[in-house]
């Protein structure tokens, strides 16, 4: 299973919201929104236009494998955005006139079609552990079934209303106060903690054999769930996180091997601490970094879009630091680091209970 071709995109780029219910900063890009009044532009669709090039497109579609495979790792089953409430009109609000494209797996068709691909068509809703779960469908696919390729798309609306209001009402990311206080967002830090939502997307080409361009091979994936009493809580022990982790060393997997983990690091005080104990066990050599607080959660594309990155910094030299911690520490990274070779552990985790754990074999320069 061999990750022949790919496409990201996620930004940087800070906007302030204050006009909404919850006021915080996003990373957004502006594009996405512009037009949303004509009620013709959708938001997610538009933030996917942005790695569904034609050259993509037609890369796949004039190169068609024997059986192929496409999945829309969304995080919902139905796109965000079109205001689920009653709230005050402020400048994410639209109408998008065609509501069953709304649907994740209407668009998943259309863009299926696009690509020539008819043998299998699905999306895939496990909240923000979404496009990192189905790592272990593309895996089924190829290994048990006799795919030779599967297609992963991973977008989610995640700068609108009902998500920022979701997500503000429960105090999950950072608000404009906290960050007027000299709060920034970082990860398994004692001073600043927490994330913004962020617009994100990832396409990924997952095929049976590699080629001269071969990004990495997918070795190994597993999805678990925790004992818990709190559908969007998480286990301090970090159970759910363990629990995925060894799914993968029951495959086979020599542990040893790891020396790079991607964190799902939302910077909560409850994720540090599930997170962190899950890993105690693994190794004494592997080193750990996050990417939500430089781009932002981007919710459903965030997993397999944060693992992406990391595997393109490491065929660039290197593995980044956390941003914005306060503390020395050479493992959870306060600064970046030469790309050790070895193995690389991704970790994901949704709200409702899932956990998600995938190994890549990084190739090529």
């Amino acid at each position: 299973m061999y990750l022949n071709d790919y496409a990201t995109a996620c930004t940087t780029q800070i906007t302030a919201f204050e006009d909404i219910l919850f006021p915080q900063n996003c990373h957004f890009f502006p594009v996405t929104y512009a037009k949303k009044d004509s009620g013709l532009v959708y938001a997610p669709h538009r933030l996917a236009e942005m790695v569904l090039t034609p050259q993509k497109i037609s890369r796949i579609r004039e190169n068609p494998k024997k059986k192929q495979a496409f999945i829309l790792a969304g995080g919902n089953q139905h796109f965000a955005g079109i205001n689920p409430r009653k709230i005050k009109d402020n400048s994410l609000s639209y109408v998008y006139k065609f509501l069953p494209f709304t649907l994740t797996q209407v668009y998943a068709g259309r863009v299926a079609q696009s690509m020539g691909i008819s043998d299998l068509i699905q999306t895939d809703a496990s909240a923000c552990a979404s496009s990192l779960k189905v790592m272990f469908d593309v895996q089924t696919l190829m290994k048990y079934h006799g795919f030779d390729r599967v297609v992963v798309l991973g977008v989610e609306d995640a700068v609108s209303n009902s998500v920022l209001e979701f997500f503000g009402e429960a105090k999950a990311v950072l608000s404009l106060e906290e960050e007027k206080n000299g709060v920034l967002p970082s990860a398994f830090d004692s001073k600043n903690y927490g994330f913004r939502v962020g617009q994100g997307v990832v396409l990924a080409v997952f095929e049976s054999e590699p080629q001269e361009n071969t990004i990495a091979a997918l070795r190994h994936s597993w999805n678990a769930s925790e004992v818990s009493t709190n559908a969007i809580g998480q286990n301090a022990a970090g159970q759910g996180f363990a629990k995925a982790i060894a799914g993968c060393v029951d495959q086979g997997l020599n542990t040893e091997a790891i020396t790079v983990v991607k964190t799902h690091g939302t910077g909560t005080k409850s994720n540090n601490e599930a997170e962190k104990a899950a890993l105690a066990g693994l190794n004494n050599h592997f080193v750990a970094t996050s990417y939500k607080a430089r781009i932002g959660h981007t919710m459903g594309a965030s997993g397999l879009l944060e693992t992406l990155l990391l595997l393109e910094n490491m065929r660039n030299g290197f593995v980044p630091e956390i941003p914005n911690r306060t503390e020395d520490d050479k493992v959870y990274l306060s600064a970046p680091v030469p790309a050790p070779k070895g193995l690389v552990l991704s970790l994901a985790a949704g709200m409702g209970n899932i956990y998600s754990a995938a190994v890549f074999e990084p190739m090529g320069a």
